[in-house]
């Protein structure tokens, strides 16, 4: 608390309550204030007291209350300065110099605002802060006041008044405020110029099928001096053709879609002289014949996906008979044999009727094309290949990466593999291609069908599986990780409830109960710092830059320096609220109602407790309103569980200023609460497994389940996930659920490691600075409330 030498202080203590009964006493005292100073408390023993600070300087005052024979006490610091700051604020439109009135000012719609400050004084003597706001504008505008230090500058773009307030600050905090308005009422002169240039036209046509490439290039129409455009001037009623594909500045393509007459522009203009030139081409768009092609292999022909399989000496006619021209008209037809094994003489007999044939002389892929003409002269080509010889086996494994904790052991199949050739019976052999330094280890009963080995050492492994049906072979394998027991996992003595992980501090931040603490847990030097909280908590954020920490609690909020491990402060929230978000400011927004309905977010300065702005939610919600902040973005996504709708709120996170609403306005079974963002805040999960883009909530797609947690890294291209079992929801699982690629496309199961001897099963995951996972996670049980559960932070 601040206030000025000569004001008067009134201390409050009318809020103290006991349990047990009303409070009956009230002490205050002076406990600290400045040398000289000989300033007393008037009416100390009520529950309101009032002082006059005559020294500048930090004073704390002690309040001590009884009740039923006990006492309890608590201090309050103040900080007493001498004077507020002067401002002075000269405002200019188009440069037209200082102006030291403040009434409004007229201007044009386009002129620049300019807001110079610099004479801006302190009574004391210090350094003025100045902080430039635009407090209102016309509807509809989107001006926006850019500041530099002490100066500002603002464009209108629409008719209307625009107000700015210039606030100089003094070091001791106090400040003043100047008001500015500014009537963009003149709009600035239209001009316009009339010119005339020639025009060049000229045309050329051309005839092409329906679903084949036409180029066009009007390279000979370009200069240094020049430059053109495509662009559809015509096309067929039944055509959706919209835009031409750009092959280069001044070549293009496009496919007809339709029958009929297709006109296309170029318009090339000269940069100096202004004249132009106009080259249409007309294109005569009609279907071309279509080839289908088949083959067939004397004594069997053998179809596997879309070849044929064949034995050396046996004849192979080809068949193009079922080629047709949409026309009714005759076709001609060209064979080529354009792919043979090494080594092989085949020739194709025939080649200029439907029905080729040829005899393969060597295992191996023989292809076939077939291009057939119609009277116009337009054409189409078709394919086919045939296989020539025993196929291998194909592999089938159950797993091809696996992960286990050194002490552990790894399975593995191969039992599902089979062979097209039927003669012959599988068989198996293992064997380790892959083993770190120093490794012993072998691999039990190698001519198994399923693999059963014991690591000895950490590392990477690979064991290769070869599949033989007695004529040939094939091989495939598994990529085998092993973990130390110990490296990066410490265990948790508490059951962690809220979580989240700062990727600057590398540090899990968790909240625990009995007693109430936040924890900072540190994988890499195994440490475990506790910070008392003064109640349970409802909801945790962490800001962008994962320094400060922001709790909820029911009517109040804390905020926590996660670098230093400090609680900086707790405020009073005004309201039930059920989520939170914390800024890199320490500006901390908080909204919903816990079992009441709710349409609001209030913006409290963090460290002070000071509600800086509230404002309305896309719409109102009742129950448990959960989310996510994008700093980036300046937006606060939420989700409430009584109307399964997203939405987002516009936030100022420096400022605290609220701004705009948006959702999805309906109702949609797809998105539940909570959320996570993606690493570039591209994308939103939801609880159900969902996921939406967060430019306009449009859906983009399942991980396939609901889900407990999510965890999304840009640099790594990777989404990891603890997937909710369908038939107990309450059962954690034990492996991690991975998606790669910018598509998010099923990358397969990671194993949760074994700990101590014990399966671990997954309660939270994220992806630390350096893109390795962090899990939390319990062994035990995999049911959420069993007992004996263990906790553990595993890194790997």
């Amino acid at each position: 608390m601040q206030a000025p030498v000569g004001s008067t202080l009134t201390l409050d203590g009318t809020g103290s309550t006991s349990v047990s009964g009303g409070v009956t006493s009230y002490l205050w005292t002076v406990t600290t204030k400045p040398a000289g100073s000989t300033a007393a408390l008037q009416n100390a023993t009520t529950a309101t007291a009032t002082f006059a600070p005559d020294v500048a300087g930090s004073y704390q005052f002690t309040l001590q209350v009884g009740a039923n024979g006990m006492t309890a006490s608590t201090v309050m610091p103040v900080t007493v300065t001498a004077a507020v700051p002067v401002v002075n604020v000269n405002a200019s439109v188009n440069f037209a110099g200082p102006v030291n009135t403040r009434p409004t000012q007229s201007m044009s719609v386009g002129s620049v605002i300019a807001l110079d400050g610099t004479g801006s004084t302190d009574a004391n003597g210090g350094p003025v802060t100045l902080a430039f706001s635009l407090l209102s504008a016309p509807a509809g505008s989107t001006a926006a006041l850019v500041a530099t230090g002490a100066a500002a500058r603002l464009t209108p773009d629409i008719v209307g008044a625009y107000q700015v307030r210039v606030r100089a600050t003094s070091p001791s905090g106090l400040y003043a405020d100047s008001v500015h308005t500014f009537d963009a009422a003149a709009l600035a002169p239209t001009m316009a110029v009339s010119t005339s240039v020639s025009t060049v036209i000229a045309n050329s046509s051309l005839d092409a099928a329906v679903g084949n490439i036409v180029s066009l290039d009007a390279g000979s129409y370009t200069s240094y001096n020049s430059e053109g455009t495509w662009a559809v001037a015509g096309k067929p009623y039944s055509s959706a053709l919209a835009q031409l594909t750009t092959v280069s500045p001044w070549a293009v393509s496009f496919v007809p879609d339709a029958p009929g007459t297709y006109t296309l522009q170029y318009t090339v203009v000269d940069r100096t002289t202004g004249a132009s030139a106009v080259h249409r081409v007309i294109v005569k768009a009609d279907f071309g014949p279509v080839a289908i092609v088949t083959a067939s292999a004397a004594p069997v022909a053998q179809a596997v996906g879309p070849s044929y399989v064949a034995a050396v000496g046996s004849a192979i006619t080809l068949r193009g008979s079922g080629s047709q021209d949409p026309a009714g008209g005759a076709l001609t037809y060209s064979w080529v044999l354009d792919t043979r094994p090494a080594g092989s003489t085949a020739t194709l007999t025939d080649a200029a009727t439907a029905t080729p044939s040829f005899t393969p002389d060597k295992d191996g892929r023989y292809s076939a094309t077939l291009t057939v003409t119609n009277a116009a002269g337009l054409r189409a080509v078709q394919s086919a290949s045939v296989e020539v010889g025993n196929r291998p086996p194909v592999v089938v494994l159950d797993r091809s990466q696996a992960m286990v904790l050194q002490g552990g052991s790894i399975t593995a199949s191969a039992a599902s593999s089979y062979s097209t050739n039927t003669s012959g019976t599988l068989s198996y052999q293992w064997a380790l291609d892959t083993r770190p330094t120093g490794s012993v280890a072998s691999i039990g009963a190698p001519n198994s069908a399923t693999l059963n080995f014991a690591p000895d050492v950490p590392g990477s492994y690979y064991a290769s599986v070869t599949v033989t049906d007695g004529q040939v072979s094939a091989v495939s394998g598994v990529s085998i990780t092993v973990l130390s027991a110990t490296a990066g996992t410490v265990p948790l003595a508490y059951k962690p409830l809220q979580m989240r992980f700062s990727k600057s501090q590398n540090k899990l931040v968790v909240v625990s109960i009995n007693p109430n603490q936040l924890h900072l847990v540190d994988p890499a030097a195994g440490t475990d710092v506790a910070i008392a909280l003064p109640t349970t908590v409802k909801a945790l954020s962490l800001s962008a830059d994962g320094r400060l920490a922001g709790v909820l609690h029911e009517g109040a909020v804390s905020l926590v320096d996660v670098v230093t491990g400090t609680l900086l402060n707790t405020s009073i929230t005004a309201g039930s609220q059920t989520e939170v978000f914390t800024a890199n400011s320490g500006v901390v927004f908080v909204a919903g109602a816990s079992n009441s309905w709710s349409g609001a977010v209030s913006a409290i300065n963090g460290r002070t407790g000071a509600i800086i702005a509230t404002g309305g939610l896309y719409s109102s919600s009742y129950g448990t309103l959960r989310g996510v902040m994008s700093e980036s973005q300046g937006r606060l996504y939420t989700l409430s569980d009584s109307f399964q709708s997203l939405s987002w709120t516009g936030v100022n996170a420096t400022s605290g200023s609220l701004s705009g609403t948006g959702g999805q306005g309906s109702y949609t079974n797809y998105a539940t609460a909570p959320l996570w963002l993606s690493g570039d805040d591209a994308l939103l999960f939801t609880s159900g497994g969902t996921y939406f883009r967060t430019s306009d909530f449009q859906y983009t797609g399942t991980l396939g389940s609901a889900v407990f947690s999510v965890s999304h890294s840009t640099t790594a291209t990777e989404a990891v996930a603890l997937a909710v079992s369908s038939g107990n929801p309450t059962q954690y699982p034990e492996v991690l659920k991975r998606f790669s690629g910018s598509l998010l496309f099923p990358a397969g199961d990671i194993r949760l490691p074994v700990i101590g001897g014990s399966q671990s099963y997954g309660l939270a995951v994220f992806h630390a600075s350096d893109d390795k996972r962090v899990s939390v996670v319990q062994t035990g049980s995999n049911e959420a409330q069993a007992s004996g559960i263990q906790y553990f932070l595993v890194v790997r």
